[in-house]
């Protein structure tokens, strides 16, 4: 922890008198706490310095400020990052929680939105004037953070990633400057985040959409086994067979108060109801159900439900693997494990694909998983500190049989966000791109200010 004798601190200090509008938080002051809390409860990172910017200017002043002290800036946005990548030892971060604007242009086919903007606070203000974009589904994560790394999410097959519906960006760049991003610049946001500098402002795409159906299917799970084969070899059929892009059905097996149970997170986005009902009986079908809350709701108030349901923060981290499809072996492999997962609160596995065009090669994007696939995310988080070490046992173990599978029917690439630190190579992550991406970080951040950003690649090396 830096002393308050440091005479960065002091620099800092200095610094911040000519920009009173910046809230800053030290180790020392009263409320660093405040403002230091992000969603892993493991990360014990005590940074230089919290600065909690009002606008682009305010960034680029402190990414000045930073460069010409020797201060590596980090982003923090929604802060939740499983694996601390917003909130870093010695390093200044900078918090865009204030930058959260939301500006619909007349026709109400873009909006641009501050660095700082959360899903739930998009989605209510889309949904009030019958629009929608792409976006996950855990309330309080950053929109912005969430769609540059790529952005996976229900809306995906029928609006694309999240990178693929960025339009435009505001960066601050090495140089401190508020930056429009060019065209190769953009290419590498898309999928590489903040890797070129703080982005300000992302303008994306929106989609006329006020209701759709959505809700929880649970099946009964006294043999969670053969619930779990069913489902497989069944979803995989419906699959193979086309499924339509209004559909998402993302498999989850959690503990509840109940046990242990298998269900699907069903959302139909289109307010063609009458197919949307089709479709949800097809997934019904797929096991004995013995609950089921589908019904008709907006993006909004669904996701306004999931604050109830998703705790603000825990204990853990996560494993994830991409496979092409459920063959026999994958179906085999996640039946024995969910059977194994303990019974601890916020230990769960969930599984959702990517499909339809955002499947498809796509030259102004370096994202890497660019093919039908399956994404299955192992959570090892917990509530409580000490059920810790048990999930992350199972994790690991079922991880492990995971990437044992046939390495025909796996991908290399994975889903940045999601992939433990180490567990898989940027080359992999993001293929054929990555000599591209390496390119880009010499071109736009020559200097190194940004290399604690995610992906980390040294633009000095």
């Amino acid at each position: 922890m830096a002393s308050s004798l440091d005479p960065r601190l002091a620099s800092l200090g200095s610094f911040l008198q000519g920009y009173p509008t910046i809230q800053y938080a030290t180790p020392n002051s009263p409320n660093y706490s405040t403002l230091r809390v992000t969603y892993s409860l493991d990360n014990h990172a005590v940074p230089l310095a919290i600065v909690r910017p009002k606008n682009a200017e305010e960034v680029a002043a402190t990414v000045r400020f930073a460069r010409a002290n020797g201060i590596k800036p980090v982003v923090r946005s929604g802060g939740n990052s499983l694996f601390g990548k917003s909130m870093i030892q010695d390093a200044l971060i900078i918090d865009m929680r204030d930058i959260a604007y939301i500006n619909i242009n007349d026709s109400k086919t873009s909006a641009t939105v501050g660095g700082g903007i959360l899903f739930s606070d998009l989605a209510e203000v889309l949904t009030k004037e019958g629009l929608a974009t792409a976006l996950g589904t855990i309330p309080f994560i950053g929109y912005v953070g969430w769609s540059t790394y790529g952005g996976y999410g229900p809306f995906s097959a029928q609006y694309g990633l999240g990178c693929d519906n960025i339009m435009g960006a505001k960066v601050v760049n090495w140089k401190g400057e508020v930056v429009e991003a060019d065209t190769d610049m953009l290419r590498g946001i898309r999928g590489a985040g903040g890797a070129f500098g703080p982005i300000v402002e992302l303008t994306i795409k929106l989609y006329p959409l006020m209701n759709i159906l959505a809700g929880m299917i649970i099946y009964d799970s006294t043999d969670i086994v053969v619930t779990a084969q069913n489902f497989g070899f069944g979803y995989q059929k419906l699959s193979t067979e086309g499924l339509p892009p209004a559909l998402s059905a993302q498999q989850l097996v959690m503990n509840s108060p109940h046990g242990k149970v298998f269900a699907c997170a069903f959302i139909w986005g289109s307010d063609d109801f009458e197919t949307g009902q089709v479709y949800l009986a097809k997934i019904a079908a797929l096991g004995n159900v013995v609950m089921n809350t589908v019904g008709p709701n907006t993006v909004a108030g669904y996701l306004q439900h999931l604050k109830t349901v998703v705790p603000p923060s825990a204990y853990g981290s996560m494993e994830t693997i991409s496979i092409r499809e459920l063959n026999p072996e994958a179906i085999a492999v996640i039946a024995r494990n969910v059977e194994k997962m303990p019974s601890i609160n916020g230990a769960k596995f969930t599984m959702h694909e990517l499909r339809g065009p955002s499947a498809a090669p796509n030259s102004e994007s370096i994202f890497g998983a660019r093919e039908p696939h399956m994404v299955l995310e192992i959570i090892e988080t917990v509530v409580e500190q000490a059920d810790l070490k048990r999930t992350e046992d199972w994790a690991d173990t079922f991880i492990g049989e995971l990437r044992k599978m046939d390495p025909g029917n796996i991908l290399r690439s994975t889903y940045i966000s999601v992939t433990r630190p180490g567990s898989n190579s940027f080359e992999n992550i993001f293929g054929s791109n990555y000599g591209t991406l390496l390119e880009m970080k010499r071109k736009h951040d020559p200097q190194g200010i940004f290399d604690l950003a995610q992906p980390e690649v040294n633009s000095l090396k």
